[in-house]
């Protein structure tokens, strides 16, 4: 299963200079296209699951057939009836069938060893049907259902449930913190630390949560796009100049800038020992920040999907600035 990468789209418009208002509405869109870039890639892992379900769901009613075979040449009692075999040959009554199961296994033996046996009528023991797998062999043996939270040996004991949720925090971050969605007024300095996040939460161990949590911000995120699209054809169509920092919410969406180059203080903890220290920044910067640390987690992810016998795209957790050197090199 594979899926595609964030810095294809992020790569596509590099050569681009746009105006201001399409700075703004590229970059949202990059970002959207971040977390969409996430979603498929749970939703392949979800499919692989499905396929691994349906291989163990074939095998096991293959077993169940087979058993049902054996049993109808037994009386319940672990005491056979008799077989009548093409050579004339009987199953005498009171064997068992372990028993049988011996015998099955000693002339299934002696043909491997003598060639020519084959043309001899011998009684040998049917094996299950095994369901050839699909899925690539894996440095480190995982079923596809705990493939979302089981550590990694390579990545340092990460999990891809963590590293989605960890990268998810910094976009909900980001835009938790603008002013107005908190209530407050467009002037209230606006501060971010990324360092506050959420662990240990449903994000990290429900696959399915996980996507319901991206999608929503995607979609916040692309109707957020569409507002800013629809006020930069009204302004058109009136001739007016005048802008605005914050597109109104749209349905039950909290408000977002439109100003990339709002001041935003960044709090980090850069010394375990200390408390945070502040730089200064901007929103746009900010927003680009979210954007390639999550193909910087991308690439943790696909590591660890790797070690577990599912590749991903080549395009998948590489910067923008890498693909473009290997697109001059090439």
């Amino acid at each position: 299963m594979a899926t595609t990468s964030a810095a294809h789209t992020q790569e596509s418009a590099a050569a681009v200079t746009p105006s201001s208002n399409d700075d703004s509405r590229y970059i949202y869109t990059v970002a959207a296209k971040s977390l969409q870039d996430c979603v498929e890639l749970l939703q392949s892992l979800k499919a692989a699951m499905a396929v691994e379900a349906q291989e163990a769901q074939e095998a096991q009613e293959a077993q169940e057939q087979l058993q049902r075979k054996t049993n109808g040449s037994s009386n319940g009692n672990g005491v056979t009836i008799n077989v009548n075999h093409k050579d004339g040959s009987e199953t005498p009554v009171g064997k068992s069938m372990r028993d049988i199961h011996h015998m099955s296994r000693s002339a299934s033996q002696e043909a491997e060893q003598d060639p020519d046996s084959s043309s001899r009528p011998t009684t040998t023991s049917a094996k299950p049907p095994r369901a050839a797998s699909s899925l690539p062999k894996a440095i480190t043996p995982c079923p596809r259902s705990e493939m979302y939270t089981k550590p990694s040996v390579l990545a340092c004991q990460g999990t891809i449930g963590k590293h989605v949720r960890h990268l998810h925090d910094h976009y909900r971050l980001l835009l938790a913190t603008f002013p107005p969605a908190q209530g407050l007024s467009q002037e209230h300095q606006w501060s971010v630390d990324y360092d506050k996040r959420s662990r240990e939460v449903p994000m990290e161990s429900d696959i399915d949560y996980a996507i319901e949590e991206l999608e929503g911000l995607q979609f916040r995120l692309e109707r957020h796009v569409a507002g800013l699209n629809l006020h930069s054809s009204h302004k058109q169509q009136n001739g007016s100049a005048a802008t605005t920092t914050t597109a109104a919410a749209t349905e039950n969406d909290s408000p977002m800038p439109n100003d990339l180059l709002q001041p935003v203080t960044l709090l980090a903890t850069i010394d375990p020992t200390k408390g945070p220290v502040s730089f200064q920044s901007t929103f746009g910067r900010e927003l680009w920040f979210c954007s390639l640390h999550a193909v910087h987690h991308f690439a943790m992810i696909k590591v660890i999907c790797a070690e577990f016998g599912m590749p991903l795209t080549e395009g998948f957790g590489v910067a923008p600035s890498t693909l473009k050197s290997r697109m001059s090199q090439q």
